[in-house]
Parts: C-alpha cells; sequence; structure tokens
C-alpha cells in the first residue's frame, strides 16, 4: 500500500525535507507530495536584497526537484483535519495523508503597532517585490525611508537600500540597542558601515504608530517616511493550533525530541514553525536553525517507514551572517547557544562568506543528498571513521 507524506510549506526547511526524503525512499511505495502557496522556492535570507533590487530570490519549485519523486502542489493550506488525517485546501480537496510534514514557517508580525499591516512594508515574500517597485519609483529622486526595527533583517534591510539608492535618506529606528544580539566588534563594525552609507540611527525609540507617509514616534515625534519598512519579530501561522495542536504564544509547534507533535506522532513540525528544545533553550527562528530540520525529518520518516527509530535531533549554532550591502558583510561565529564570540570576518570577506552560505543553504535544501549531520557536523558528536566514509559516499552518490 502507497504510503502518502504531505510536506506542507516549501521554505528552506520543507523542501529539505522533501527533497532528502525523496532520496532516501527512492524505489520504495511513497508518495511525497509538496505543497506551497506559490510556485516558486523563495530564499527568504535574500529578500532584502529583492527590495533593493539587487537580487532574486525565486527559483522554481518543479525544477529544483525535476528528476525526484516529489510532486509539486501550489495551493493554499486553510486547515487540518487531524482525525480525518487530511489538509482542507483553497483550491478544493480535501488532501489526505498517512505522514504530515508541517513547514508552514513564519511571518513579519504586523499587528502590534496601529497602521503596520495598512501602510508599512515587511521583507515577507510578495511584499518585498512590491517594495521594491516602490523604491524603483523613487529611484533619481529624494526621499525617505524609515527601517523600523533594529536586529538583523532591519539592518540589511537599512544598508543594502542606503547602497542601492543613495539619494534616499534612510533612518533606522529601533526601540533599544541597534545590532544586541553581536559582539562589540562586529556591532563597531555594523555601526561604521551605516555611517558609511549614510543611514541615520535613531535607537531606545518605540514606533507609536505608522501613517500615510510619516513614522509617529513614541515620544509623540515624527519621522517622514515615502516609505515605512517594518523589520519587527516573527510569529509562526495559526493552523496548527486552529487544528489542536500544541503550540507556544508564537505559534510554533512544541515536538518531541525526534520533532513530533505529542499525541500526534504521524505529524513532524520543522523549521519555524517547530518550537525545539535543546539542553541551552529554543533555537530562534532562523534559516540555520530551520533548514537542518529538514534535513534530519527526511531521514526520521524514512527510517521511521523501515520501522527503525530515529536518534533525537540535535542542534548548535556556529555562526551568525549579516550583509550590509553588496561590498560588505559580517561572519561572527558563535557559541552553541547562539551567544556571540569575538572571532569575525568583516567587509567583502564578510560579504563573501555570506553570499557562499546562501548559496549552500539553496544547495543543500534542494538536492537532498546531505544530511543534516553532514551539513553541520558540529551539531552531533564524534562519529565514528565508517560512519564519516558512509557520509562522504552519500554526498558525492
Amino acid at each position: 500500500m502507497t504510503t502518502q507524506v504531505a510536506v506542507v510549506g516549501a521554505g528552506y526547511a520543507g523542501l529539505a525535507a522533501a527533497s532528502r526524503l525523496a532520496r532516501r525512499t527512492h524505489g520504495r511505495d511513497v508518495r511525497i507530495q509538496l505543497i506551497n502557496a506559490g510556485p516558486d522556492f523563495v530564499e527568504r535570507i535574500r529578500l532584502h536584497q529583492v527590495a533593493a533590487g539587487t537580487g532574486t530570490a525565486r527559483h522554481p519549485l518543479r525544477e529544483l526537484l525535476s528528476g525526484t519523486d516529489v510532486s509539486v502542489r501550489v495551493g493554499t493550506v486553510e486547515a487540518i483535519d487531524l482525525a480525518a488525517g487530511t489538509l482542507r485546501m483553497s483550491d478544493g480537496g480535501p488532501v489526505g495523508y498517512d505522514t504530515l510534514v508541517y513547514a508552514l514557517g513564519s511571518h513579519t508580525r504586523t499587528d502590534v503597532v496601529p497602521g503596520v499591516a495598512e501602510h508599512a512594508y515587511t521583507l515577507d515574500g510578495p511584499v518585498a517585490d512590491r517594495l521594491a517597485a516602490r523604491l524603483r519609483e523613487l529611484d533619481g529622486r529624494t526621499g525617505t525611508v524609515v527601517v523600523c526595527g533594529g536586529g538583523l533583517t532591519g539592518i540589511e534591510a537599512a544598508t543594502e537600500i542606503a547602497e542601492a539608492y543613495p539619494q534616499l535618506a534612510v533612518t533606522l529606528v529601533t526601540r533599544g540597542r541597534l545590532a544586541h544580539d553581536v559582539s562589540a566588534r562586529a556591532e563597531r563594525y555594523i555601526r561604521r558601515s551605516l555611517d558609511t552609507l549614510g543611514v541615520r540611527v535613531r535607537e531606545d525609540t518605540a514606533v507609536a504608530a505608522v501613517e500615510p507617509g510619516a513614522v509617529t514616534l513614541g515620544d509623540g515625534g515624527t519621522l517622514p517616511a515615502d516609505v515605512a519598512v517594518w523589520c519587527g519579530s516573527f510569529v509562526a501561522s495559526r493552523i496548527a493550533a486552529d487544528a489542536g495542536l500544541g503550540t507556544t504564544e508564537l505559534g510554533r509547534i512544541t515536538v518531541d525530541s525526534t520533532l513530533r507533535a505529542p499525541g500526534h506522532p504521524e505529524v513532524y513540525a520543522i523549521g519555524d514553525a517547530a518550537a525545539i528544545t535543546m539542553p541551552w533553550g529554543v533555537p530562534r527562528m532562523s534559516c540555520q536553525a530551520g533548514l537542518p530540520t529538514g534535513l534530519y525529518v527526511g531521514d526520521a520518516v524514512a527510517a521511521q517507514l523501515s520501522g527503525r527509530t530515529p536518534r533525537p535531533y540535535q542542534f548548535r549554532f556556529w555562526d551568525l551572517c549579516i550583509s550590509l550591502g553588496r561590498r560588505r558583510g559580517i561572519m561572527q561565529a558563535v557559541r552553541p547557544s547562539d551567544r556571540s564570540t569575538e572571532l569575525l570576518f568583516s567587509g567583502r570577506s564578510g560579504a563573501a562568506l555570506k553570499d557562499m552560505i546562501c548559496r549552500s543553504a539553496l544547495w543543500g535544501a534542494s538536492r537532498g543528498n546531505a544530511s543534516a549531520r553532514m551539513l553541520y557536523p558540529f551539531a552531533h558528536a564524534a562519529r565514528t571513521p565508517a560512519a564519516a566514509l558512509a557520509d562522504a559516499a552519500e554526498l558525492c552518490a
């Protein structure tokens, strides 16, 4: 009997899970369906480039998965019926599954400040395309851009836009300290880069509202804004919570050590949609934390279908990459818990390393011939020589 596996969401984690599972189950009676709202895989970590018109991020899923056993269905999942094992689709359905891999990811939260949803742009998929179109309208003219959020997304957006559109006055507003998660050395380099690009920084400044043509600050002041870019926190889809799965306040599914939803062993959660507890805490929403969950679950589902018990999932952070336009960047080594160290590559070498990691993420997610242990060897216990040779042979196959 054919086993039906539905992978919902084709971000880094979902694409990696589908491609890895297809490789591990090739020739077996397993049907893998990858369901995504659009026809493309979107490199989310390049969307600041899309917004500024300095790069592309879309790759047709059917081209990436050509020659695999994965079928792609373009459609939106509206609800999950856990009891029936079905997905309700916006364009009809239902779609049945024996195993569900939930990878719906996250999106920028826009309900925390009045006017954000109506008047600000985010770096979420199609919205980034609309932001790019708006910035092109201002090309060759003077204007003002206010980027709200002093975390990594906000810094990348502000520097990319300032470099691509030097005639625009770019202001970066953050309610706390700029780049508070990086080392002192990295922070100094970020500040110098922002200054070189002419970005004005307003720290310890809350945003009270976003209005047409202006951003209202918590102290009652206003900043003119031909374009407001909101780079706030992320939140996961409500579909999991509405289905009755256990979730955190951010909508992430709580999972066990093999990334299954407690009480529902047929449901795996990966990427930003999963709240995974490591000995040092829960990994933040990011490509670096999400991609290996997809590779792991591809192996875990294959093991489960063969009657084997997958080993517990393990992960540690090992770097933090930030692009500061096309000519500057940072790659900073971090401790397993994501705490910064002073080991740092910056400038053109940092930019080159960031771009290499972006390319590696696309390759790792789409090829399916690398396990999580191979791409992230420092996240796992030491392997035997035989295991290392087996991994190398698989990679070259």
